[in-house]
């Protein structure tokens, strides 16, 4: 697929992520242009999920800025106590504290979804999706009590089935979201990612407990979602297939720390991920 020349729609810059005395994710670069699907990979315990946390807001860095479409959204530095226990690289680097809540980077244009599926359990399909809808709602508590805001409501009820029928699940609608099979219920978490009209999808490990028809069928899903959505895509996953079958680049951490960026075939020969992955004799 076509996409802009070099046009970040993410960059994260020096990015630490520290807990007491423990560094999770250290001096982070990287970025996500328009219209990419991009990897995230590492062994167990990397920190390739707090790096996810990081991007949505659910953790402040510890140091390092990150930036959505150019402008920064996230920006930190070691204060307080941390100031004298900062393991991290360019301490002094960084002076200003900008930190956003999930909710409002969500509506600026950022969705994920979750390793374990975090489906509305009891609810339908139709429901899980339409709950999602309601984040770019602009009733407001006046308009939604005296029964104002019914135009609205009617139109993220027929958005929502579209959404349902776009992603073939329009049959399953009134069914219950745990009822689907397993492959179905990742495809209903994505979905209600899309509800809230994101231009960066982060998927942390979608092919996770799938069998091998799962995962191929899911590589075709999120180069589906990718062109028909206008997406951009950051993935983490631990199936090299998956990887290696759907992404363009991709970037491999150990530690917290990156050790290899490129192409599919410059990190699979790339003998420091064969060591982090393998160990060596």
């Amino acid at each position: 697929m076509a996409k802009d020349m070099r046009e970040n729609v993410l960059r994260l810059s020096d990015v630490t992520m520290q807990f007491g005395g423990v560094v999770a994710v250290n001096n982070l670069n990287m970025e996500v242009n328009r219209g990419e699907i991009v990897g995230l990979i590492g062994p167990n315990g990397a920190g390739k999920t707090t790096v996810f946390n990081v991007i949505t807001g659910v953790y402040a860095p510890t140091n390092g800025a990150v930036a959505l479409n150019e402008k920064t959204i996230l920006e930190n530095y070691p204060q307080g106590k941390m100031k004298t226990m900062y393991k991290g690289e360019n301490a002094g680097k960084y002076g200003k504290v900008q930190l956003l809540s999930p909710d409002k980077i969500t509506k600026m244009g950022v969705a994920r979804t979750f390793q374990n599926i975090r489906l509305f359990k009891e609810l339908s399909v139709f429901e899980n999706v339409l709950i999602a809808k309601h984040m770019n709602i602009k009733a407001n508590v006046f308009s939604a009590t005296f029964m104002l805001n019914h135009r609205e409501e009617k139109q993220m009820q027929e958005e929502t089935m579209e959404l349902l029928k776009l992603l073939d699940l329009e049959k399953n609608k009134d069914d219950v979201a745990t009822s689907l099979p397993y492959g179905k219920q990742r495809h209903l978490e994505i979905a209600r990612a899309l509800a809230t009209k994101p231009q960066l999808l982060l998927l942390d490990e979608p092919a996770a407990g799938m069998n091998p028809q799962e995962s191929d069928d899911l590589m075709h899903f999120i180069g589906r979602i990718r062109d028909d959505f206008s997406l951009s895509i950051l993935m983490i996953e631990h199936h090299m297939q998956v990887v290696m079958g759907v992404c363009e680049r991709i970037y491999v951490l150990d530690y917290g720390a990156l050790i290899a960026e490129g192409t599919p075939s410059e990190v699979q020969n790339n003998p420091k991920v064969i060591e982090a992955y393998l160990g060596v004799d």
